[in-house]
């Protein structure tokens, strides 16, 4: 398997900025999504009470930790074989990296649904949080880890787990075809362009229905 170094960004230049810009907006992120666990965690230390939205922003600040925390190691977990900028990893590495990037990232989107959820619940319904919290919350928190981590195997399972522009995330991974097709045609040698093509559509269409929501 033949890598192109820094293809995604033109020059080694063009990427060690983008490595700057991300360890350091990423390390923003997961200080901040633990201050936040940490100060929640303190008040049920010192025996306070804690309401269901609290509890559903420990739930998203501990996913986005995982999710932040794999775009601050970037291209440390890619396999060196890349060439990429400070690519130490390796194979295992990257569908470490893979998992644990697209399980943070599914349980941040499904915690904010939670939130959502939870205020129109109290807004629309006129529910209070106790209410919230004795009928729906300990079922929605093991929905949405389940969901989550069920997202985040699929790939795993079918080594769609594979390196791109400095990061390991859901994708074949591609190169000339063999057995009599075009030379210039190229072929999926390491996972599935079916689990590739389904989380690139349902990306873009959850972007779709934020951009809307958010109109």
């Amino acid at each position: 398997m033949s890598f192109e170094a820094f293809s995604c960004l033109g020059d080694s230049r063009n990427e060690f900025i983008v490595e700057l810009f991300q360890k350091a907006s990423s390390f923003l992120s997961t200080l901040g999504s633990f201050l936040i666990v940490f100060d929640i965690a303190r008040k049920v230390w010192h025996g306070k009470a804690t309401d269901p939205y609290q509890r559903i922003m420990v739930g998203l600040s501990a996913y986005d930790i995982m999710y932040s925390l794999m775009w601050f190691l970037g291209s440390w977990l890619t396999p060196k074989e890349t060439g990429w900028l400070w690519a130490v990893g390796n194979t295992a590495s990257c569908s470490a990296q893979g998992f644990f990037f697209t399980f943070g990232a599914a349980g941040e989107l499904l915690c904010q649904m939670a939130i959502s959820f939870n205020i129109v619940m109290l807004i629309v319904f006129g529910w209070n949080q106790k209410q919230f919290a004795k009928k729906v919350e300990r079922p929605m928190h093991i929905i949405i880890f389940t969901l989550a981590l069920s997202i985040a195997v699929v790939p795993l399972s079918t080594q769609t787990y594979n390196p791109w522009c400095g990061v390991c995330t859901y994708g074949a991974m591609y190169d000339k075809c063999s057995s009599g097709k075009d030379g210039d045609e190229l072929c999926a040698v390491c996972g599935s362009e079916t689990v590739e093509f389904v989380f690139v559509f349902s990306y873009i269409l959850c972007r779709r229905l934020h951009c809307l929501s958010s109109a």
